[in-house]
């Protein structure tokens, strides 16, 4: 249950992001690349980034996303939540057949809304500086349609949003380091 908590509230943030600037109002959103960088990034005492890598893994897992990609070499791992994020206006549905013998079948016409896919991918990536390793995450939300036609693309810079994240890689790098 709490993944998904994590989840949807990483969604609502993104959500009311899209919202605030529909309205006219200017969204929250950091003002240079440093910042967005600084709301991303963790150092960690670890000399180990393996130990990092290995903690990110975790720490995404148990946000409920599903690890797509990793490389150790690199330092880089990826994971992805996916859930339907719009589905079909039911009322809408009955709306057109009750209509339809007044309509000459026209109201069956109207469009009853259409299912859209959200998906909220997350990158970590690992790197070792002067005896510490720093881990950068980075999301991305982008929502298609039932035919997988891409709606929208938003690169995340609120820096709300990556809080819950790196917090969970605090608690998941303590935990390897106890090996727990």
């Amino acid at each position: 249950m709490k993944p998904l908590v994590f989840v949807l509230a990483v969604a609502l943030a993104v959500a009311g992001a899209g919202c605030a600037a529909g309205s006219g109002s200017r969204p929250v959103a950091l003002a240079s690349p440093l910042e967005v960088r600084t709301a991303q990034s963790r150092e960690f005492d670890a000399a180990d980034p393996r130990l990092v890598l290995k903690a990110a893994l975790n720490a995404l897992q148990d946000a409920g996303f599903t690890i797509r990609q990793t490389d150790a070499e690199l330092g880089l791992v990826t994971g992805v939540a996916e859930w339907k994020s719009r589905g079909v206006n039911n009322g809408l549905r009955i709306f057109r057949w009750v209509a339809a013998p007044f309509t000459y079948g026209s109201s069956l016409l109207i469009p009853s809304g259409r299912n859209e896919f959200s998906t909220l991918e997350a990158t970590v990536n690992v790197t070792r500086e002067a005896g510490r390793t720093r881990a950068r995450v980075s999301l991305v939300a982008r929502v298609t349609d039932s035919e997988g036609r891409v709606r929208s693309v938003q690169a995340i810079a609120d820096p709300l949003a990556y809080q819950g994240l790196l917090s969970r890689l605090d608690k998941a790098v303590y935990l390897e380091r106890e090996g727990l």
